[in-house]
């Protein structure tokens, strides 16, 4: 199957939870400002990320926080050669020990995949069954990869569309324990969903929150993508379709 879209039509995190309720195995390759990313999905589960941006090459990386110097990044960086990556020189010269390598790749493919979190606009294609080569892969819930990818967007705008606006109104899905098992929460995200012991609009969620409300509507953005809550009036259809609306699965059964 190979698919292929807009995220201006289809959001990430949709897109993302989409392939993990299906237990999808593949590529999902995005493609922004001449910037490509390739993440690597093993049944819903984001396990390895490449991007062909140089700020997101691992060398970079530990530079940016403090992990190697810059003379260590020059002289690692020469000793490159074909089939020997910059992480292993490094390991070999005695600059990183391998778990230092490890957590370096795991925080390099969790910032590659975190950075496309904020694409709004580019094109996704969808490849199915190709295996994952690498060692190194991460080990974390597609549920909490999607809370944190969402935590770390910053525009209003996008995360009240994500909501559905201010009057809209949600309730606990059936299922929402078993969901949030897989996920890892602040007590005062964990409140969010226990006050919706009815359905609530948006603006009263706020209200009764111990999160201030620009997180409150976030993190329920968040519980909407991963299916812990769920709106019980309809959506307004009077604007187009926004990057965030529901009803992405459908697209995943086109040819």
């Amino acid at each position: 199957m190979k698919l292929q879209g807009s995220l201006a039509e289809h959001d990430l995190p949709d897109l993302l939870q989409a392939l993990h309720q299906r237990r999808w195995s593949g590529i999902l390759t995005l493609t922004h400002m001449g910037v490509g990313k390739s993440l690597t999905i093993q049944e819903g589960r984001l396990v390895f990320a490449a991007s062909s941006s140089p700020d997101d090459r691992l060398g970079e990386l530990l530079l940016r926080r403090g992990r190697i110097s810059l003379k260590q990044f020059v002289d690692a960086g020469k000793a490159i050669t074909p089939g020997k990556r910059l992480g292993t020189i490094l390991v070999e010269q005695g600059i990183l020990l391998p778990k230092d390598l490890v957590k370096g790749v795991v925080d390099q493919t969790q910032e590659i995949i975190y950075g496309a979190f904020q694409w709004t606009e580019g094109q996704y294609r969808l490849e199915e069954g190709a295996d994952s080569k690498e060692s190194i892969t991460l080990r974390i819930s597609t549920p909490n990869i999607i809370l944190e990818g969402i935590r770390r967007i910053e525009s209003w705008s996008r995360i009240l569309r994500g909501v559905g606006g201010v009057s809209a109104k949600y309730e606990r899905a059936p299922d929402h324990l078993e969901l949030l098992s897989s996920a890892t929460l602040s007590i005062e995200q964990q409140s969010l969903v226990i006050a919706l012991d009815s359905p609530t609009d948006v603006e009263g969620l706020c209200h009764d929150s111990m999160l201030s409300d620009f997180e409150a509507c976030r993190t329920l953005w968040a519980f909407r993508v991963i299916g812990v809550v769920r709106r019980t009036d309809t959506p307004q259809v009077s604007r187009p379709a926004s990057p965030d609306d529901d009803g992405l699965a459908f697209v995943l059964t086109q040819e």
